[in-house]
């Protein structure tokens, strides 16, 4: 069928208002949800499957995260500072690569040939600076924590593994977030009780406590690479009883290429924590306690032999 030319200009109308329309949906969208969050003063991240659904740019300062983890898997989420102008299509295309080609020998048992593809991590990785996040948390469970960001552009990551040990990432779960140099004017929360994350001390907290809704501070006194190239957290988890200590201690051994696969061992509850920090940095958590047993552990290689773990009872 040959349009005339009046009926040409009437379809290229339609299309013209249409196209407007929906940019101007998009952003009242996109207005809508960052009037939410600085309503609730949180940040909200949800997680369907291997997702992170959450506002693109964000105001910088004290940040509350709210993470809903609707999924069947445990997850977290790890922000790391990206260095000059880098974001998320350079973290793709140079760290993706050597880290597939890595899971890929490590699958068939070859792992020197594995290590050997972390040759090929570029230099502006070493730059990265972490810069907190949320513990692991549970399947349908929901974490709060508070950390501080300056402006800059931040890559979110999940790096649990699938059953067959390739990492959520890869999957996923990882988006761009961009902070940018507008102040949001909040204060750190004001905490119940205090964490010291040290790696000569360990983790240091109370022997016992009693049940209720708390918010924790954990000060990382001091900050370290370790064997996974990532550095010490702390993550609180409920267990059914002290035999899953080892469970869980090897479990957290991201270096063993069999660990850290979905699902957790069964009788952990994660709740929750604070992602790697610089030394000297404070993260705020908040967690609803119910009368058992807990620990607190850094998600590191031998967090047990590091002593960076620490038991206490709710009573």
């Amino acid at each position: 069928m040959k349009l005339n030319k009046k009926s040409s200009l009437l379809i290229f109308t339609i299309l013209m208002l249409l196209a407007l329309t929906s940019c101007k949906e998009k952003k009242e969208t996109e207005i809508l949800e960052n009037e939410k969050a600085s309503e609730n003063n949180y940040i909200e991240v949800v997680t369907n499957g291997m997702d992170f659904e959450t506002v693109d740019e964000i105001k910088s300062g004290w940040t509350t995260f709210k993470y809903i983890n609707k999924s069947f898997e445990p997850h977290f989420f790890i922000l790391e500072k990206m260095p000059d102008t880098l974001g998320l299509t350079t973290y793709k295309k140079d760290l993706f690569p050597p880290f597939i080609s890595a899971f890929e020998h490590f699958e068939k048992g070859e792992m020197e040939a594995g290590m050997k593809e972390f040759e090929n991590i570029p230099e502006w990785f070493f730059k990265v600076e972490l810069a907190g996040g949320v513990g692991l948390t549970s399947k349908k469970t929901t974490s709060l924590s508070t950390i501080y960001l300056e402006p800059g552009t931040y890559i979110m990551e999940c790096y649990v593994r699938m059953p067959n040990g390739l990492g959520h990432v890869f999957m996923g779960m990882i988006k761009e977030l961009k902070v940018i140099n507008e102040s949001n004017g909040n204060k750190p929360p004001k905490s119940n009780f205090k964490i010291g994350i040290s790696s000569e001390q360990g983790i240091t907290f109370n022997d016992s406590i009693k049940s209720g809704n708390y918010t924790f501070e954990a000060k990382f006194e001091d900050q370290k690479q370790y064997e996974h190239l990532m550095g010490h957290d702390v993550n609180l988890v409920k267990i059914e009883n002290d035999s899953l200590v080892t469970d869980l201690n090897n479990w957290l051994n991201i270096v063993d290429f069999n660990a850290f696969r979905s699902p957790e061992p069964e009788g952990l509850l994660f709740l929750g924590g604070v992602e790697d920090l610089p030394a000297g940095q404070t993260g705020y958590f908040e967690a609803t306690l119910e009368k058992g047993n807990f620990v607190l552990i850094s998600e590191i290689p031998n967090a047990v032999g590091r002593k960076m773990i620490k038991r206490f009872t709710v009573y």
